[in-house]
């Protein structure tokens, strides 16, 4: 799969607010796979932990599977050196029209770091001239300007999923590789197939919706052992004080609590028949699950060290008496250069390159060889490192990356698993241009 080429994201030329009061969130952790993953390719990657547990392969040969791979699947993609792939996570409702969860994962084979990008489902778009052909096409009728969530549910079953792609690509000036589409009955089935899930509910939760056939929502703050049906109540409840934002928190903090359950050794020896008959019953997609199977040896040559996790900017706000959630396009462009093209702006809009500078890794953490490790990863990536060294300074959890000058950096943060970027040009010395000294959540 070739690179593809940036797209120009659309921008309205309105005035929009400022968010306030809320900062994207960004929660890294480490686990096995990322949370995508665990959606998209759940079975290959359940039975490779499976083989890697007990060093039995789950599944015979029995020739099902095809020994000629499409060029295009996720996992010959995800194999493929310097490629950037998007996959569009829908989350729809119980009719299977509105998407009451979106998110894109883009995955970085360079930088070997996996980046969620939640998507607001109020979000206010104008609906593409190509989107509105497609839904004319089919008979339909639709509101040139309404929510993100509504593409799915104007275009109807057949191109539902084409749509809101088409649709996300002008939002964000990308391009979308694949799509996976997840229904309330699938959530459900995949959370009690794995025993339920364990979490703390950050607030007292309720709402009766029984009147429109809805169910009633009703958690207690705490620590919560959730099946399924709570876990639908969680990430359905909608009334928080930050509105659509903070429920895409909770439902990114769920996440992260279902990865980790998914992943765990005890669930995958447990569940695993499970697990594989709910996602190849319930969800729908165009990524080939027997692929993820036949790969499932080569998933432990991807570094799932890292995963980030952020919302678009933007802030609530009532538009002809209408409830939307308005990005803000600066911001918005600002998140797609760093997050899908990994390209930082220094303070006069320009994006600085760090592969002509030569750069020095110190080891500030507690293994040994790690210095090493990351300068290999680098050089590997492009980037002029010289020899590695150990930091016999104060020790930090994070990362830093020190530089002379400002705007210089930006693009190794993706790197690590967290980094800081510091101006101290004292601090380099002259055998480099960028030092890096590693924290100890480097692993």
């Amino acid at each position: 799969m070739n690179e593809k080429q940036r797209k120009p994201a659309r921008h309205s030329d309105r005035a929009i607010p400022k968010k306030k009061g809320f900062n994207p969130i960004k929660v890294f952790f480490k686990i096995v796979f990322s949370i995508v993953l665990a959606f998209v390719m759940l079975a290959g990657g359940a039975c490779f932990a499976y083989y890697k547990i007990t060093g039995n392969t789950p599944f015979a040969n029995d020739g099902s599977i095809s020994n000629d791979a499409s060029d295009t699947s996720l996992l010959d993609a995800l194999l493929k050196r310097n490629i950037k792939l998007n996959v569009a996570v829908f989350g729809v409702d119980k009719d299977g029209t509105r998407t009451d969860v979106i998110f894109v994962m883009h995955y970085d084979s360079t930088a070997e770091s996996i980046s969620l990008v939640s998507l607001p489902r109020d979000t206010r778009v104008s609906l593409t001239d190509e989107v509105k052909a497609n839904i004319k096409a089919e008979g339909r009728t639709y509101s040139d300007v309404t929510k993100l969530n509504a593409v799915h549910a104007y275009s109807g079953e057949e191109i539902g999923c084409k749509n809101a792609v088409l649709q996300i690509e002008d939002l964000l000036g990308i391009n979308i590789d694949h799509y996976v589409k997840i229904d309330l009955e699938a959530f459900r089935a995949i959370v009690d197939a794995i025993g339920g899930v364990d979490m703390y509910v950050p607030q007292d939760m309720y709402w009766d919706m029984r009147d429109t056939g809805d169910p009633l929502i009703d958690l207690q703050e705490g620590q919560q052992h959730l099946d399924g049906e709570k876990a639908e109540q969680l990430v359905r409840f909608r009334r928080y004080v930050q509105g659509d934002v903070g429920r895409i928190e909770v439902q990114q903090l769920f996440l992260k609590a279902l990865a980790e359950k998914v992943l765990s050794t005890e669930t995958i020896l447990k569940n695993l028949p499970d697990m594989i008959s709910v996602m190849y019953k319930y969800i729908e997609t165009d990524v080939s699950l027997s692929d993820a199977i036949k790969y499932m040896n080569y998933v432990d040559k991807m570094d799932m060290s890292k995963i980030s996790m952020e919302t678009l900017p933007g802030v609530g706000q009532y538009v002809g008496g209408v409830s939307y959630f308005l990005n803000d396009a600066e911001e918005t462009r600002e998140m797609v250069d760093r997050v899908f093209y990994s390209v930082a702006a220094d303070t006069e809009g320009t994006a600085t390159d760090s592969k002509s500078l030569l750069i020095e890794v110190a080891n500030g953490g507690s293994i040994t060889g790690l210095a090493a490790q990351y300068s290999k990863k680098l050089e590997d990536a492009g980037y002029k490192v010289g020899s590695p060294s150990n930091y016999s300074g104060e020790q930090n959890s994070y990362t830093r990356i020190q530089v002379k000058q400002e705007g210089v950096g930006s693009d190794l943060i993706s790197f690590f698993t967290d980094a800081k970027i510091e101006v101290v040009p004292d601090e380099v010395g002259d055998d480099a241009e960028i030092r890096i000294i590693l924290g100890t959540k480097e692993q």
